[in-house]
């Protein structure tokens, strides 16, 4: 397998594939997102046109909150903002195998 590398400002986004969100997504969404919001920082536009882009958005929304449980379950309150931001990213890396 040959790795290229192309410039970040080359990447496009997909496709809306969903432009109708199951009922009580959006809520589900802005819950975690409150959980995140130190550590998380995009707006829930992005968010949820991220979704809407998802060829499975329930799934992906699935692993989220799950990310959000285990950082709140983790995180604690004396914690620096970049111990903060050290818990998310491995949770966040331990969904992508």
């Amino acid at each position: 397998m040959k790795i290229k590398k192309i410039k970040l400002s080359n990447l496009k986004f997909g496709p809306i594939r969903n432009e109708v969100l199951p009922e009580g997504f959006i809520l589900r969404v802005q819950k975690y997102k409150n959980k995140l919001k130190e550590v998380e920082t995009s707006s829930l536009e992005e968010t949820i046109s991220n979704f809407q882009r998802d060829l499975h958005p329930e799934d992906e929304l699935k692993v989220w909150e799950v990310i959000a449980e285990l950082y709140e379950t983790k995180a604690r309150a004396n914690w620096t903002n970049k111990e903060r931001k050290e818990c998310f990213k491995k949770l966040l890396l331990s969904t992508m195998s």
